[in-house]
């Protein structure tokens, strides 16, 4: 994870830390849910902007103040933006940190396919594409182990 966001930081100047980064990184398959289908719709972007605020206020715990956590949401949803447009250059750099995040950190994969699951749901039901990454990303993060 480290690595990823030395080489993300060389490409983009990010509102976070490490440790924020992490965050946003488990976030990741639940954009290629998203963009799965070729279509960002309404509802997709609304839970993607939830999830980003979500993410944001677990951070108030740690000691943000409101905002330091709408500044840490704002990138969140920047970030989010420019990965979307640029999914290509980054999937696999994210895919393979997170892999080995997830050997370090079993626990986040309950939440992760919770998730994605969840996101394909949020337009009008799981599609086939959806469906097809969802399955990919299960082999290749090792999700139901």
């Amino acid at each position: 994870m480290e690595e990823l966001f030395r080489l993300y930081k060389e490409h983009r100047q990010v509102r976070f830390n490490e440790d924020q980064f992490a965050t946003f990184v488990i976030f990741f398959p639940t954009l290629l849910v998203v963009t799965s289908d070729g279509v960002v719709d309404i509802e997709e972007w609304d839970f993607v902007k939830q999830l980003t605020k979500f993410l944001a206020n677990t951070y108030r715990e740690e000691g943000l103040n409101s905002a330091e956590v709408d500044d840490l949401n704002t990138g969140y949803l920047e970030e989010t933006s420019y990965l979307l447009k640029n999914l290509k250059n980054w999937e696999v750099r994210f895919l393979k940190a997170l892999r080995d995040y997830l050997e370090e950190n079993p626990e986040a994969k309950g939440t992760i396919l919770d998730t994605i699951y969840l996101f394909a749901e949020a337009s009008s039901g799981t599609s086939p594409q959806e469906e097809a990454k969802i399955n990919f990303l299960k082999g290749e993060l090792k999700l139901e182990e």
